[in-house]
């Protein structure tokens, strides 16, 4: 009988379960060393926990697989089961759970903010969706994609693009926008708050894909300046004209049903799976993401589709009329309820069998298995790399996640460190970290590195969150003890691996780099051809340029910073203009009055100013 300190471990789980209500809410199950396990949610915590244990020979072998590692449950009531799903969908995408199915691809894709809540709205691009009342459109896959998006809205909509704040009351000149006709001058009081509006309706209705709606509006437009015979102006419409059609020409139609679709399918093999979704706007296709998803061997279907679709949707802010599914998933109704309710208006889900629904769901199963082979075709590679590393460095732990650090400064000032992830052999760039040094002055590369893995690893462990399989250090054997002391610190020395890899007695010879080990006194050398090699060096390299870029923006921004930024009356384009005009501060502040005041929008009061404060700043 196994036990869990002075009392048998079934005493401990069923004690556990005999305390937890039988109301909805989340259960959070954890090992010996409270790492989280697994995460789920339940309409009756009580019920759905006890029946792990009661029927465990009828279980999931994937789900025997965790429950044999449980420890401890902890729960968290909601009112209602709904507020349970949520919540379980931000846990797991908080936590990352060894045994919940993950969407990998847990990126911050950017999103197009139109600032609705806005008088005179405008256009940015934004990686995070905001509460704000503003109008988020996305997320987009790719930032080429965004730019573009953006380039033609400005072609075709008279839409603004400066960033101020503004109220409807006149407040500079127009730009050069406007005399091109690509602003309708908001800021210099042109345009009155309802005739913007219908522009910004258009350009909602554009990013909405609901182009065909967006093209009558325009022909309409056309047709009633041309009749009033406001020839100019009926040009402008056509232009829009030809601009839309030439995105409609280019967007296929691939269903007849002409409403806002998502189809969902997904591929699985071995212990990961794609998904594939195809974005379907008035029968149309604009777009398709592939994701990639994390488990075990042996997905359960219904969990693999259920727990996708809550990670996707609870990023996702347009959402369809419809969303097509390969097969039915257990909780259908309460995510369809959820996504209706976030909608405001009804979101259908549907499994279809027949028909051309089914024929779309085809599709979009057969991207997501091609999409899986060009993954298990890079991974191939990527594997046999993880597993000589382990191997020859005689690793306790399989690689799958390794974080690489270093560092970067100039005589101690601008310090900074870097941390970059490589999860199976690739980069995660989504989860890299930067730190500017906080605690250490001068130069102490050591005391340097200790705060940064500090920093880092005490987080993980207060958040409870997974910890990398390897840390890989640009360094030799001082940085090494630097590493052991924090592993040792926090208890990290049996759970993590360590090395370091440094520059061998050839520092321009990559094949003379040395890997330095706690467990063993020589460094590892390894063979020139060897895909560990290359990448351990990958990961040195990657670590190195994330800390010169963030080290040389820390400077730039010291160097762009000048005495000019805190003279009243001189403002960004006068800085630039004074810089351009006399090449350097030093230029600036031997100049006369008389050559200052030549500058556009430079009196002889400010340019006496101007001349007091940069040169008692000198002395």
């Amino acid at each position: 009988m196994l036990a869990y300190g002075r009392f048998p471990l079934e005493k401990v789980i069923k004690d556990i379960i005999e305390n937890i209500p039988k109301l909805p809410g989340i259960y959070i199950m954890k090992d010996s060393r409270s790492e989280i396990l697994y995460i789920g949610k339940a309409k009756i915590l009580r019920n759905r926990v006890r029946s792990y244990f009661q029927n465990s020979r009828n279980l999931h072998p994937r789900t025997r697989m965790f429950l044999d590692k449980v420890r401890d449950i902890k729960f968290l009531t909601t009112k209602t089961e709904a507020e349970a799903l949520i919540l379980e969908s931000n846990f797991v995408k908080k936590h990352q759970p060894r045994y919940n199915v993950l969407l990998k691809d847990d990126k911050h894709y950017p999103y197009l903010r139109l600032t609705t809540q806005e008088k005179f709205p405008r256009l940015e691009v934004v990686r995070r969706v905001r509460k704000d009342k503003a109008t988020y459109f996305g997320p987009y896959t790719m930032v080429k994609e965004v730019r573009e998006t953006i380039r033609l809205i400005y072609k075709i909509f008279p839409l603004r693009q400066s960033k101020d704040k503004l109220s409807g009351e006149p407040m500079r000149r127009p730009c050069l926008n406007h005399q091109m006709g690509r602003c309708l001058a908001p800021c210099a009081g042109k345009v009155s708050p309802d005739d913007y509006k219908k522009v910004v309706e258009d350009v909602e209705l554009f990013l909405k894909g609901k182009n065909a709606s967006l093209l009558k509006n325009l022909k309409a437009g056309m047709e009633a300046a041309s009749s009033e015979m406001h020839y100019e102006e009926a040009a402008i419409f056509r232009d829009k004209i030809q601009a839309v059609q030439t995105v409609l020409d280019k967007q296929k139609i691939i269903s007849t049903s002409l409403q806002d679709q998502d189809v969902i399918a997904y591929c699985t093999e071995k212990d990961q799976a794609m998904a594939q979704v195809l974005i379907i706007r008035d029968g149309k296709m604009l777009s398709e993401k592939i994701f990639k998803l994390k488990s075990l061997n042996e997905m359960e279907e219904d969990e693999t589709l259920s727990s996708f679709l809550k990670q996707y949707y609870a990023e996702e802010v347009v959402l369809p009329a419809e969303i097509l599914l390969p097969h039915p998933v257990e909780d259908s109704d309460l995510i369809a309820d959820w996504l209706s309710e976030k909608k405001g208006s009804r979101v259908k889900l549907e499994t279809p069998v027949i028909g051309k629904k089914r024929d779309l769901v085809r599709m979009a199963e057969e991207n997501a298995r091609f999409a899986m082979r060009m993954e298990r075709d890079k991974g191939d590679v990527g594997t046999r790399s993880l597993e000589e590393l382990q191997t020859a460095l005689g690793l306790n732990h399989f690689p799958e996640v390794i974080e690489g650090f270093d560092l970067s400064n100039i005589s101690g000032s601008h310090a900074v460190g870097s941390m970059v992830v490589f999860e199976n052999g690739l980069a995660e760039k989504s989860k890299y970290r930067r730190y500017k040094i906080a605690t250490v002055k001068g130069i102490d590369d050591y005391a340097m590195l200790r705060e940064v893995m500090i920093r880092r690893y005490r987080r993980l462990l207060d958040e409870g969150s997974p910890l990398p399989n390897l840390v890989l250090i640009d360094g030799g054997k001082g940085h090494l003890n630097s590493g052991r002391e924090v592993f040792e610190a926090l208890g990290l020395h049996d759970r993590v691996d360590l090395a370091c890899i440094a520059k061998g007695k050839y520092r321009n010879n990559l094949a003379t780099d040395e890997v330095y080990l706690l467990h063993k006194k020589e460094p590892v050398l390894f063979k020139e051809n060897s895909p560990s090699r290359f990448l351990m060096q990958r990961i040195r390299d990657e670590a190195h340029r994330f800390a010169i870029s963030y080290h040389r923006r820390l400077r730039g921004k010291e160097a762009l910073s000048s005495p000019l930024e805190n003279i009243r009356g001189i403002g960004k384009k006068r800085r630039l203009l004074l810089l351009k005009q006399f090449g350097s501060l030093e230029n600036i502040r031997d100049a006369s009055v008389e050559e200052l005041t030549t500058l556009p929008g430079i009196t002889r009061s400010l340019a006496e100013k101007l001349l007091a404060t940069t040169r008692r700043g000198a002395s």
